[in-house]
């Protein structure tokens, strides 16, 4: 049995249902994908199943933050691996390893010291937050400067990086104050994390929008 829900959380519950748009869009697509999107497709695919196990848990009275510290791995590494077959070497592949490195890193440390697996691992997604911001913002700033989109609206990774742009630009104000919201009022936790989801949905239109496009009149990966 479900425990009494206010409406908002009907909609927080099901809002991994969305993954499946971009799931369903690029497994139909898949051997044409590029490999930044392919990266995306199998993000989408974890993060359906991994989402999917935390709220099966979490009906079930059963610990699942620990499925979201290894979400947010998962989640960091497949974006960044995108963005370091997009971005042209700038910043160089070098550094996008050691990026993804040290964030793994932080990420098992965080977990192991700061924040446990019995603990929404806040600092590591604000830290995750920035990171791919910057890398959103580095991908703009490389269309600006080689200007050799003809159209960006069939680039599919301008629909991707739009994407990660809004949905981590909108999600750092929860991410930073999720626990302390929660501990103020349960019913404003409620509200701050169904507005999350509704971002969280749009974030997978989107994804799939990006998968969907062939890019024409294009020169730029992606």
């Amino acid at each position: 049995m479900l425990p009494e829900l206010y409406p908002q959380q009907w909609v927080i519950l099901a809002a991994c249902l969305a993954t499946l748009v971009p799931i369903g869009i690029g497994w139909y697509r898949y051997r044409v994908l590029q490999p930044a999107l392919r990266s995306i497709f199998w993000l989408c695919v974890i993060s359906f199943f991994l989402d999917g196990a935390a709220r099966v848990f979490w009906v079930l009275k059963m610990p699942n933050l620990w499925l979201g510290h290894l979400n947010t791995l998962i989640e960091f590494l497949l974006i960044a691996n995108a963005y370091r077959l997009v971005l042209n070497g700038n910043p160089s592949p070098g550094f996008m390893r050691w990026l993804m490195i040290g964030f793994t890193v932080l990420a098992v440390g965080n977990s192991m010291i700061l924040q446990d697996l019995y603990q929404f691992n806040t600092y590591i997604k604000v830290v995750e937050a920035i990171l791919l911001i910057s890398l959103s913002l580095s991908f703009f700033y490389q269309l600006l400067k080689q200007l050799t989109v003809h159209r960006l609206e069939r680039l599919p990774f301008f629909w991707i990086n739009s994407a990660v742009l809004l949905y981590f630009s909108s999600s750092l104000f929860v991410f930073i104050y999720s626990n302390y919201i929660l501990f103020y009022s349960y019913e404003l936790g409620i509200t701050i994390w169904f507005i999350h989801a509704l971002f969280f949905i749009l974030f997978n239109l989107i994804l799939a929008l990006g998968l969907w496009i062939s890019p024409k009149n294009s020169n730029s990966p992606g």
